[in-house]
């Protein structure tokens, strides 16, 4: 979550980012127009969800549409009961605009992204979730969701923790927004874990990648080296305990990882973009042997030269929660 600090875009360090006018269009605009209506007190302001600005990687190929200045009012349900149809009436009056900088949406100023929420219902919008998961197991429902178009439940619920909170009376949202979206418990990190160190070893060096080569295959051979990245990048975030971004920014905050060992990073830098030939198998081999020192390093397995499969069987063997280790076998 970008609460507070630096939101000027990833790629463009010498221009503002949107999310930094936001904030400023709260402090000119926002702040006055909530003393006026008496609700300075009970109104939350925010700006959070899947937007690149609120990402903070917004530059200046992606300003051209749903970016720029604007606010999110929410309300708890009892004050939202008092004075939420006066809220988005007064809305209407507020400008999406700020030293020159005017909110752009699809078409112009349109659609308008500025509103107002009652807090749990915009939660549940945002998430997903109707309730919190409170066992290990319920966390389950969720782990295989995705929208029509393909958008997973972890990238959702990445764009969901994205933002920053600019007022906050008593911490009534800030303190539910992180509730809702928490990164799963230790059992399902395992499972999520584990899935994808079974899906590297499928599409990696010791398997696929290395067997299409030999083939003489090269769109088989592409296709399992990007595979191999992109299961290697999910299973950093997930060791990370970070949910996963949608693929257009997967790599720009893999980068950012806190916790992820250099011959990882180099190498998925070098595989992103390295030309079809062999090398590309020394680099994925490279990788691999830096993820299972990684993982047994953290989640104390001890798996010496075996493939990275064992590896996964490892680690999804140390789910102490039965119900979860039989929903989650690997190839899940």
């Amino acid at each position: 979550m970008a609460h507070g600090g630096d939101f000027g875009p990833l790629n463009d360090p010498d221009e503002t980012g949107g999310l930094e006018y936001s904030r400023r269009l709260f402090e000119i605009h926002g702040r006055t127009f909530l003393e006026r209506l008496g609700l300075l007190d009970v109104c939350s302001v925010a700006c959070v969800g899947g937007t690149s600005q609120n990402a903070a990687l917004d530059d200046s190929m992606s300003r051209d549409h749903m970016w720029g200045p604007y606010l999110t009012f929410l309300l708890p349900d009892s004050a939202w009961r008092l004075h939420g149809r006066q809220l988005k009436r007064a809305l209407k009056r507020l400008p999406d605009r700020v030293e020159d900088v005017e909110w752009r949406g699809y078409d112009g100023p349109e659609p308008r992204r500025t509103d107002a929420h009652e807090i749990l219902g915009f939660l549940h919008r945002l998430t997903g979730y109707r309730t919190l998961p409170k066992r290990d197991v319920d966390w389950l429902a969720y782990l295989n969701a995705q929208s029509f178009l393909g958008r997973r439940w972890s990238e959702r619920m990445f764009d969901a923790g994205q933002g920053a909170v600019f007022h906050d009376p008593d911490d009534q949202f800030d303190d539910l927004w992180r509730r809702f979206v928490r990164y799963p418990p230790p059992d399902i990190q395992r499972a999520l874990l584990a899935r994808s160190l079974f899906r590297a070893w499928n599409a990696g060096p010791e398997y696929n990648l290395t067997r299409a080569w030999q083939r003489g295959d090269l769109a088989t051979y592409s296709q399992c080296r990007s595979r191999f990245v992109d299961e290697v990048v999910e299973a950093a975030f997930c060791w990370n305990k970070s949910y996963v971004p949608a693929f257009k920014w997967r790599l720009a905050h893999f980068d950012l990882l806190p916790d992820c060992p250099v011959s990882v990073r180099e190498g998925v830098a070098t595989l992103a973009i390295h030309p079809l030939t062999d090398g590309v198998l020394a680099v994925a081999d490279t990788v691999v042997h830096g993820i299972k020192q990684l993982v047994s390093d953290r989640f104390q397995v001890s798996a010496g030269d075996q493939p990275l499969s064992t590896y996964a069987h490892a680690i999804h063997g140390g789910i102490v929660d039965r119900a979860i280790r039989e929903a989650t076998s690997l190839d899940w």
